[in-house]
């Protein structure tokens, strides 16, 4: 297998940024292979232009999906989870995971 195979699990993300916390590293390892094979099937998906033609939003939801569960993995994975998600791109996904001050 080779370590792009989204079938084969990533190692856990180590660095001075990565919580202590195994159970939070592997839900993180998990979600970025969720990740891989929502690339993965895009990819095969992508190579076919009839598909592409007929699907193309979907194609893009996957993309969508695939940016949103790497962003929740860096917060699962971060020993400082509210900074992750200050620095997430994604506006929307940024919001909903904020907690709103009432």
């Amino acid at each position: 297998m080779s370590p792009l195979d989204p079938a084969r699990p990533a190692a856990p993300a180590e660095g001075p940024c990565a919580t202590d916390n195994m159970l939070m590293l592997r839900v993180a390892e998990e979600l970025e292979y969720a990740r891989r094979m929502l690339d993965s099937l895009g990819d095969a998906v992508s190579a076919e232009p009839i598909l592409v033609a007929r699907h193309a939003l979907s194609l893009q939801c996957i993309d969508v999906i695939g940016q949103l569960l790497g962003h929740v993995a860096t917060v699962v994975r971060s020993s400082d989870p509210a900074g992750a998600v200050e620095r997430i791109g994604m506006g929307d996904l940024k919001a909903r995971l904020t907690p709103t001050k009432l």
